[in-house]
């Protein structure tokens, strides 16, 4: 692959760029998580059954997959650091909403508006975390993830001490929103602009490169079990073991420990380890021990087996990204934001599923589709290696 030369130093140094987009990870993580550790009061206080809670939650995954069509067009239009400024605002302004509304139709009208939000954010922070590592000649992707983790982390330990304290939602993510926004106004002077490139022979835009679908099958897997565990974790918890909001709330505090420590080491373990055999048995023993703790229903095994399934999962984005990018026939960004966009769908698709199953067969059994694609994770593993 032609190596890319790296741009003398503009008005942001790579390193104040690097810090900025960083941000910007840890914000839309910390309001994810945030509206995340609320979701049972917010159910609670509708009055919603699973299925109905799992319909809602398909809106915020439609308002995300529109941005992700829409996205590319509007980073031409206003550029990718604006369009990454304004979808933050309308995400921040957004974000205590769900928790004031009153019917099943409000919240999903303000969720599809959170989605399209959330959406625009990614794609945009990710079309910059690869300019940042254009320019500084080095992975930071993993660490930019880590980032959202650690933003995901900061969420749910909010969000479980104000459920242990009975604050309202709606004040609890009101105050997260504001505090958010201000980081962001404070590091938006410092966020890079993607450079224009072209490529002769680049594939039509819509039509992605077949090598890529392996790699887009594993991130839809991952992405799945992720987002399911970001907005079911705690309902699990509270419905299928009997514990408390607040405790309610370990579970995706435990999925983002893991995920958090595994992501900033992760670099260096897959190095020594091996990619496809870190992702190849940390998937297979993920997907036995939460197995194990669906069936036993302890709340110390199923906290440690979604310990485990943060380990497993936290490594795949980055080492699936990387790959992507060195495969492409075109640059390392479209591989990038090929497998992203598949990805993602995931994260956001998986909720309403597990909602719906949820609603027929039960919270458990639900949960067992996240062991089947855990195990498929481990199989498809091999796809990591370089053809």
């Amino acid at each position: 692959m032609t190596s890319v030369p790296l741009p003398h130093a503009g008005p942001h140094p790579s390193s104040a760029a690097h810090k900025a987009v960083a941000a910007m990870f840890f914000c839309n993580g910390a309001g994810f998580a945030s509206w995340v550790s609320r979701i049972p009061a917010v159910r609670d206080g509708i009055g919603l059954s699973e299925g109905e809670l799992g319909t809602a939650l398909f809106a915020l995954a439609a308002g995300a997959l529109l941005a992700f069509r829409l996205s590319a067009w509007g980073a031409d239009i206003l550029g990718t650091r604006t369009q990454l400024l304004l979808a933050a605002a309308l995400y921040f302004f957004v974000l205590p909403q769900p928790a004031v509304v009153g019917s099943q139709i409000s919240l999903a009208l303000t969720l599809f508006v959170f989605g399209t939000a959330n959406g625009a954010m990614d794609v945009s922070m990710n079309a910059l975390g690869v300019e940042v590592e254009r320019r500084a000649g080095r992975s930071v992707m993993s660490s930019l993830h880590g980032m959202w983790s650690a933003g995901g982390l900061a969420g749910a330990a909010v969000g479980s001490f104000a459920a242990h304290l009975g604050v309202r939602p709606g004040l609890h993510l009101a105050g997260v929103a504001v505090v958010l926004a201000t980081v962001v106004l404070v590091a938006r002077r410092a966020l890079p602009e993607v450079t224009a490139r072209s490529t002769p022979d680049a594939p039509a835009r819509g039509r992605p490169d077949a090598s890529l679908l392996a790699l887009g099958a594993m991130a839809l897997c991952a992405f799945l079990v992720e987002g399911a565990m970001a907005d079911w974790s705690a309902v699990l918890l509270r419905d299928a073991l009997g514990t408390s909001e607040a405790v309610a709330a370990w579970g995706y505090a435990a999925f983002s420990v893991a995920m958090v420590v595994m992501r900033f080491a992760g670099d260096g373990i897959s190095q020594r380890v091996g990619a496809v055999p870190l992702l190849r048995w940390g998937n297979a023993v993920s997907a036995a021990a939460l197995a194990a703790a669906l069936v036993v229903g302890s709340l110390p095994l199923t906290l440690a087996a979604f310990a485990c399934t943060g380990l497993s999962l936290a490594i795949v984005a980055p080492v699936v990204f990387a790959a992507a990018g060195r495969r492409s026939r075109t640059s390392p960004g479209h591989g990038i934001a090929t497998v992203a966009s598949v990805g993602y769908g995931g994260f956001l698709l998986g909720p309403p599923v597990i909602g719906w199953i949820a609603e027929y067969a039960g919270l458990p059994v639900s949960f067992g589709v996240l062991v089947t694609l855990m195990a498929l994770l481990a199989l498809m593993a091999g796809r990591l290696k370089e053809e």
